[in-house]
């Protein structure tokens, strides 16, 4: 993986609030089998691949929908920053890795999760924020409301 040093191409911001603390937030991006409950859990054939600790592998492929993603983690500030250098592996491949960083700001009712994609590539588009919202929306259902606390209810 070749990391830039900066990322001329276009940045994606996506955002999601769960009603849960920060640390099972972060748990679930950085344990494997915590992620495997929520990213692509509807395809049968996704395999996870996590070695949470900085140069440590993070990947997700499936034949199945011909998708396929891996970073290598660059930071990682329990419990409220992970950080990454990443490409997507189908299609036309990138040549150099993209910068992915999820800010996890726990609040009074939960946490709010903001993921920001740098794009490398300066002629990008930023045709995968539909993903990352997705991924986000995926994360969401992993925390049902039930698991609120503190809010008076």
């Amino acid at each position: 993986m070749t990391e830039p040093t900066t990322y001329p191409g276009p940045r994606i911001v996506v955002a999601q609030d769960l009603p849960v603390p920060a640390d099972p937030v972060f748990e679930a991006w950085t344990d494997e089998a915590v992620l495997a409950t929520w990213w692509w859990a509807g395809l049968p054939d996704t395999q996870h691949q996590v070695r949470a600790r900085v140069g440590g592998d993070f990947a997700v492929s499936s034949q199945v929908a011909g998708l396929a993603g891996r970073g290598r983690f660059t930071r990682l500030d329990r419990p409220s920053l992970l950080q990454m250098a990443w490409r997507w592996e189908t299609g036309e491949g990138q040549a150099q890795d993209d910068l992915v960083t999820v800010e996890l700001r726990e609040h009074s009712h939960g946490t709010l999760v903001v993921l920001t994609h740098e794009i490398a590539d300066a002629d990008s588009d930023t045709s995968m924020r539909d993903g990352w919202l997705g991924a986000l929306t995926a994360l969401a259902a992993h925390f049902p409301a039930s698991s609120e606390r503190g809010s008076g209810h």
